[in-house]
């Protein structure tokens, strides 16, 4: 019996990375919805699959650069909430468009010491999303100095403050949903 096995197969497949980040929702395909429009994500072809009740239990959709697995939860689960950081060319569109079909706002845009626009959502499905521009490419001893400022300090206080009232709004969001 010949061995038909490859011997240079890539470890990780073509388009993906190392980490994949995988969503578990109460509706894969709403959460589909939600991701093309809000973010422009594309739903891989062929890679929705439904089991014999019409669960999903694969899809895959990719926003700019990145892999998004998705699936649905299924009865008696706890929620699986994710965390997730995406960089987006225009973070006010993002942020517009997410807030129109539902989202949360649970950090305004603010700009921050380090060259970046940042804010955060909570969307309709329990997940909170950074959402992150770069407007400005600088050197490490730029960023240190803006570090040490009074402006530097109050954004990060902002950010800090709007990520413990975004996850106290998560958790309020599943004890709603339960």
């Amino acid at each position: 019996m010949k061995n038909h096995i490859k011997k240079n197969i890539e470890i990780v497949p073509a388009n993906f990375t190392s980490v994949t980040p995988w969503i578990v929702s109460s509706s894969t395909s709403k959460m589909i919805d939600f991701l093309t429009t809000a973010f422009e994500a594309e739903e891989i072809p062929h890679s929705r699959i439904e089991n014999k009740e019409g669960v999903v239990i694969n899809a895959v959709v990719k926003i700019g650069t990145a892999m998004v697995m998705l699936f649905d939860s299924r009865e008696g689960w706890s929620p699986t909430p994710s965390l997730l950081n995406m960089y987006v060319e225009d973070v006010e569109k993002v942020y517009r468009a997410s807030l129109k079909l539902g989202a949360t706002s649970v950090t305004d845009i603010t700009t921050m010491y380090f060259g970046e626009k940042v804010c955060r959502i909570l969307d309709s499905f329990g997940n909170i999303w950074w959402l992150n521009q770069r407007i400005e490419e600088l050197e490490p001893a730029e960023i240190k100095r803006r570090a040490a400022t009074p402006e530097a300090a109050k954004g990060i206080a902002y950010i800090q403050k709007s990520l413990d009232e975004a996850l106290r709004a998560q958790k309020a969001f599943f004890a709603e949903a339960a």
